[in-house]
Formats: C-alpha cells, sequence, structure tokens
C-alpha cells in the first residue's frame, strides 16, 4: 500500500531564499511510494545531479484542508 512521504533535498540551494542553507525551512516534495526508499529512488531520478548530497525523507500524513471565502460587511 502506497504513503505519503516528505522529501527534501540536501543539497544547498543555488538562489538566495530562506531555505539556502536550512533544509528545515524547506517546503519539500510529496511523493506517493510504497517504502521509504522507494520515495528516496523517486527522488533521485528528479534530481541525478544531486544523489551523492541525498534527500531526507520522512512518513507523512496528509490531511484534507477546506478554504473558505470570507467576506466583510460594508
Amino acid at each position: 500500500m502506497e504513503k505519503e512521504y516528505r522529501c527534501t533535498r540536501n543539497a544547498l540551494y543555488t538562489h538566495e531564499c530562506l531555505g539556502h542553507n536550512d533544509v528545515t525551512a524547506r517546503q519539500g516534495h510529496y511523493v506517493k511510494a510504497n517504502s521509504a526508499e522507494e520515495a528516496w529512488e523517486k527522488m533521485a531520478i528528479r534530481f541525478p545531479e544531486e544523489v551523492n548530497e541525498g534527500f531526507t525523507v520522512q512518513e507523512w500524513e496528509g490531511f484534507n484542508v477546506i478554504v473558505e471565502e470570507v467576506k466583510r460587511d460594508d
């Protein structure tokens, strides 16, 4: 059964941003896979140039979010 995994790239970002040197500030990629190893392999396919730096993989439990527009009374 597939699970969802949150994967982040360990390589430094090349552009200036909040997650440039801080992997905890990165949003990550959400990958569906049968295991953490399979999720890592899917990241390696997406980012083959970063295989040596590796990826962090953690099991993730998604949740449903309902967005509701609220209008102010005039």
